[in-house]
């Protein structure tokens, strides 16, 4: 799936981009995580395409300018059961964990993380996924009240230093939809 636009293409990554989304993703990491010293050191970036190329059930998306040059990317991967605050609230085998979501600063409020967030929804929607899960932090510019203006809901939240939200959303093109039951409550918790 390619979405192009005159000024740049929104497309699944492969092997042949990971410098390219490394070099786009490591500053902007260091940008919005100036406090935390080895953010950029995390397995997914240092195995991009064992995480987000090989598998069929996972995948990133990237944006590329006229350029070529990489301005944007969103990630999606099953879900693991690895975030405690959340642990046991979804079906693993039908969950995907959204990250990876940024977007170049001079080119944000323009529709295009709108744009990459429903290019990984619908990919997840091919693969089967039922639900999308993913955390955010209320500090972020812009962060939280994206994902509420792209339908996820609060799951729970954590009051620490971090502010994080976690979220998810129901993929509603699946059959099992009406069938599927919250495991979580949608309650705030201090953690």
């Amino acid at each position: 799936m390619e979405i192009k636009h005159k000024d740049w293409t929104i497309r699944k990554i492969t092997a042949r981009d990971i410098q390219s989304v490394l070099d786009f993703i490591i500053p902007m990491l260091q940008e919005i995580y100036p406090n935390i010293p080895d953010v950029a050191v995390r397995w997914d970036l240092a195995n991009m395409e064992n995480a987000y190329i090989i598998p069929d059930n996972s995948a990133m998306f990237a944006v590329f300018d006229s350029n070529g040059q990489v301005v944007g990317t969103v990630a999606i991967r099953p879900y693991d059961d690895r975030l405690e605050a959340v642990r046991g609230c979804y079906d693993d085998s039908a969950t995907a964990e959204l990250s990876r979501c940024y977007i170049k600063r001079s080119l944000r409020r323009q529709g295009i993380a709108s744009m990459l967030v429903a290019a990984i929804e619908n990919y997840c929607e091919q693969y089967g996924y039922q639900t999308i899960c993913l955390h955010t932090h209320k500090f972020l510019p812009g962060g939280f009240p994206f994902w509420l203006s792209q339908d996820y809901i609060i799951r729970r939240e954590k009051l620490e230093n971090l502010e994080t939200v976690y979220m998810d959303k129901r993929l509603h093109s699946n059959p099992c939809f009406l069938e599927l039951k919250p495991v979580c409550h949608s309650k705030s918790i201090a953690v």
